[in-house]
């Protein structure tokens, strides 16, 4: 901005105010060097060249905004891992101008952060990692600071002072090490197969898909994530014939299907060929003691698998979309799953795989020694109380 003219945007993903955003760092620079700057409330405009540059929040009341970045020389997007990948979707291509450049900074939260995975395989994508180490200016008492985490927790260290996914965020229900573990993990398997679980996630919009899977038992405790399968066809019948066909083909002792919104109609199709196929609704009441409803119960039953070393996963999208499932705790403490359509918006896709191995932990969980009798119990309400378009 002192030797040539540009047009500079400094964003994020939401700003309330002025005053969260880095108006005071440049207010700062300004005093200390004696700059020439004409400032006002929302921009700061250097009185030699021209130069402007203003303040940002992308997401406005749950839309994008793009006004104001036309002609845009240099984006700086502050926080950025709380960029979700919709706002980038929308604010990368209006930045266009010949030269023009965005700089992103932040420490990524999750290993599937969105700008990360925009930014990782781009050849004109400069990455630098900076620690406090790297600086030469840095004070003593900021060294003193980050020893000192690094001796209280190893991972909060990690994250804020060397700039690493976060590993252990409360927000998330489940830590990257447990699915990075259920991935690799190696076990000693029974000479035959003690039981299988098929569960199914079906589609609840044009952008989502059907995804069935098959766990079998490997041994006393280990469930092994043994096939996957996802269609997007939009024809009921033809989903009810892949239910049906993978059914015959893979044999499991339990089916559970998603009974919820539109998957409804086709769960009552299925159950007149697969007499003991079980409906799974997210909504109804839990079965544990911890949980809002029943898909926090599947969430929860999932969470101590992976944590307890129960479960071996094959498939990487299942993996992906665990690592961002996320836990609320409800007014009176229970804890609920954030819910699909917010998840939706945030990532630009539903969680089917990922709902999918929970809906099968579920049925192994609450349903595998009792299902003539607690899970008769559990459909019975269904016909009852149920509107599938709630």
């Amino acid at each position: 901005m002192e030797n040539r003219h540009v047009r500079i945007c400094c964003g994020r993903e939401i700003q309330n105010s002025i005053d969260e955003s880095v108006k005071t760092v440049f207010l700062d620079l300004i005093d200390k060097y004696n700059l020439i700057y004409d400032i006002k409330r929302d921009n700061l405009t250097h009185k030699y060249t021209g130069s402007k540059i203003f303040f940002k929040g992308f997401r406005e009341q749950g839309n994008v905004n793009i006004k104001g970045l036309e002609g845009i020389d240099i984006l700086w997007i502050d926080e950025a891992q709380s960029i979700t990948k919709p706002t980038l979707d929308i604010v990368v291509p209006t930045i266009r101008k010949k030269n023009s450049v965005i700089i992103f900074t932040m420490n990524r939260f999750t290993r599937f952060d969105a700008v990360y995975n925009f930014c990782i395989k781009r050849p004109d994508c400069l990455h630098i990692n900076v620690c406090y180490f790297d600086n030469p200016y840095v004070d003593s008492k900021i060294i003193k600071e980050a020893e000192l985490s690094k001796s209280l927790n190893i991972n909060d260290y990690n994250h804020i002072w060397l700039g690493y996914p976060l590993a252990n965020n409360n927000d998330y229900l489940i830590q990257s090490q447990y699915l990075d573990k259920a991935l690799d993990y190696n076990y000693e398997k029974e000479e035959e197969t003690l039981n299988s679980v098929m569960s199914v996630d079906l589609s609840a919009s044009g952008a989502d898909l059907c995804v069935a899977k098959l766990f079998v038992q490997e041994n006393e405790n280990i469930w092994l994530e043994k096939h996957t399968v996802s269609w997007s066809e939009s024809d009921t019948d033809i989903t009810k014939g892949k239910i049906t066909n993978l059914y015959s083909s893979w044999l499991p002792n339990m089916l559970i299907l998603d009974a919820d919104g539109l998957g409804y109609p086709i769960w009552i199709s299925v159950q007149k060929i697969i007499h003991n196929a079980i409906g799974f609704r997210g909504n109804k009441k839990a079965l544990s003691k911890y949980a809002y409803n029943a898909r926090a119960d599947g969430y929860l039953a999932l969470k101590e698998y992976l944590e307890k070393g129960y479960l071996k996963l094959t498939d990487k999208n299942a993996i992906r979309q665990l690592e961002y499932i996320k836990k609320v705790y409800r007014p009176n403490g229970l804890i609920s799953i954030q819910d699909k359509k917010e998840i939706r918006k945030l990532h630009s896709e539903s969680p089917d795989f990922a709902d999918c191995v929970m809906m099968a932990l579920y049925a192994i969980n609450f349903c595998s020694s009792t299902i003539n009798q607690k899970q008769t119990e559990y459909e019975n309400t269904i016909e009852a109380d149920f509107n599938p378009f709630e």
